[in-house]
């Protein structure tokens, strides 16, 4: 098996977890079951502009990975697979955001304003959000997509 094949294999892989985990928090934010926590992976939907519209840019970005991985490693497809890694690693990248957004400030139990460096480093335990999770395959994605020689 040639490099490209075991590339769209893996996209396609990715682009069907992507597509699930956004229509997920579609379907949590819109009422289909109270947010819930598996394992490591946490789907909160109780913000429009992370959950609905977050898990239709992930929905889309997965739609895009798995065209791209069936479409063959012509130009377009990679393209495809391409744009679809970016937009969810930018819903990632808005999650890990805003990780550390919250990590900032002490609890409301303190009385300190900033938190302690432990106190920052445990904002960063999981659970985590899908996209999150997905972020290394996108980086890996892209990245091979990035370095493959035209065909």
């Amino acid at each position: 098996m040639s490099g490209s094949v075991v590339l769209r294999a893996v996209s396609v892989v990715a682009g069907i977890a992507a597509l699930l985990f956004g229509l997920a928090d579609i379907l949590v934010w819109i009422g289909g079951s109270g947010p819930f926590e598996i394992g490591f992976i946490q789907i909160a939907g109780d913000d429009f502009f992370r959950w609905a519209w977050g898990g239709a840019v992930v929905a889309c970005g997965g739609l895009l990975l798995i065209a791209g991985g069936l479409r063959g490693a012509g130009l377009e497809g990679r393209g495809r697979a391409l744009l679809g890694a970016v937009m969810v690693g930018l819903v990632a990248g808005c999650d890990i955001f805003g990780m550390i957004c919250t990590s900032i400030p002490a609890g409301e139990e303190s009385e300190a304003f900033f938190n302690s460096i432990s106190g920052f480093i445990g904002g960063f335990a999981p659970p985590y959000t899908p996209a999150v999770l997905l972020l290394p395959f996108m980086a890996a994605i892209a990245f091979f997509l990035l370095k493959e020689e035209a065909t």
